[in-house]
């Protein structure tokens, strides 16, 4: 699927090209291009959790020497996120191989953003390493706002964007007319409509363990908001539970009994310990998501409603220690919470799908 000759082909034909890699340990490219081109590799760069994927969420990382190649790590999730001059000194080309989810709030769309737009600056090549996303090309959950851009909102596109990070670099490169050479190297048997798991899913953060927590993530990630609901973080459920040692599952089953034919997402009871926060240790009674039928899935209205019943049951609990203005960051918007308040969801799924309609103008798509 990956297809690491056609990139081992490609720098080929740039023999007197030194160049630099954005990526991980786990994905082991640092390896296959160290044993292929020697030299010609000279520097490497980390996302959020580090090169060798140890950092916690949100955990700034720090520069640092390769213990074997003794070539620089130059961390992007640190005292900079963009490359500065210093650190593109000396290279020609940028590779770029990260694995993505398709969600615009995972960190790793906006650091493919500003690698693209120093790569520019600095007169780069920049060659990607394209990767599948879990399920596919689904799409769904609000466009950003301009007043919400961040970090974790770096493009107004839906928080479930469908694309690979090929297409999210091609779709930077012509909407802000950046003036980078971009080559993406294809996979090979894939399209969107890839709707399964793969052989050899490489975990791409400590929290995405296994391909079911990477395709729940976008329904679940908005304990990250309000961590009094728990999601098993540094367990082996992260992100595929929701529970809270005040949480009645089988209220929450009772009315949210329709998501598995509406959003394709199922819900059971579970009773699980807890590996994370306030709650680590404790036995919760809680709710375990799968996924129940891809080609209906919907996950950021599937986590949305989730939200709404439990703020609507349990207004005073899911409020310790919440932060509804990082809810706002992720979301790209005041408008979902707001939603939520005024018990307005139809509303907002209409205006979603008005925003999603306006967001095919600018998609990508190289694998239909």
């Amino acid at each position: 699927m990956v297809d690491f000759d056609a990139l081992r082909r490609h720098l080929e034909q740039h023999p007197r090209e030194r160049f630099g890699l954005l990526s991980q340990q786990a994905l082991d490219t640092d390896a296959r291009l160290h044993a292929a081109f020697g030299d010609r590799l000279v520097a490497m760069f980390s996302a959020e959790h580090g090169w060798f994927g140890l950092a916690a969420p949100g955990e700034k990382t720090t520069a640092e020497m390769h213990p074997y190649w003794h070539i620089p790590v130059h961390s992007l999730y640190g005292e900079t996120r963009k490359p500065t001059p210093a650190m593109l000194a000396g290279l020609d080309r940028i590779v770029i191989d990260l694995q993505d989810l398709g969600v615009r709030c995972y960190t790793y769309l906006a650091t493919t953003k500003l690698m693209l737009e120093a790569a520019a600056e600095a007169g780069l090549a920049v060659t990607v390493l394209d990767r599948p996303v879990p399920l596919g090309g689904v799409v769904d959950g609000p466009g950003r706002e301009d007043a919400f851009s961040s970090f974790v909102a770096p493009l107004n596109v839906p928080l479930c964007h469908g694309m690979t990070t090929g297409e999210y670099a091609t779709c930077i490169v012509h909407s802000q007319a950046l003036n980078v050479d971009l080559t993406v190297i294809p996979m090979a048997n894939w399209t969107h409509r890839t709707r399964e798991p793969w052989a050899n899913f490489l975990p791409p953060s400590p929290g995405i363990r296994t391909w079911d927590s990477a395709v729940l993530y976008p329904a679940t990630v908005f304990t990250e908001a309000y961590p009094a609901v728990d999601c098993d973080r540094a367990g082996p459920l992260s992100f595929r539970v929701l529970g809270a040692p005040w949480l009645d599952a089988s209220h929450v089953l009772r009315e949210l009994a329709d998501l598995p034919e509406t959003c394709g997402i199922g819900l059971r009871p579970y009773r699980y310990r807890s590996s994370y926060g306030k709650c680590a240790g404790q036995v919760l009674d809680g709710i375990l998501l799968s996924l129940a039928n891809a080609e209906t899935y919907r996950p950021i209205i599937a986590g949305t409603r989730l939200f709404a019943c439990l703020q609507r049951r349990h207004p005073e609990e899911i409020a310790v220690e919440g932060r509804p203005e990082w809810f706002d960051k992720l979301w790209g918007s005041s408008a979902t919470r707001e939603a939520v308040a005024a018990n307005d969801l139809p509303g907002l799924f209409r205006r979603w799908e008005a925003q999603q309609a306006t967001y095919s103008a600018i998609q990508v798509n190289l694998y239909a």
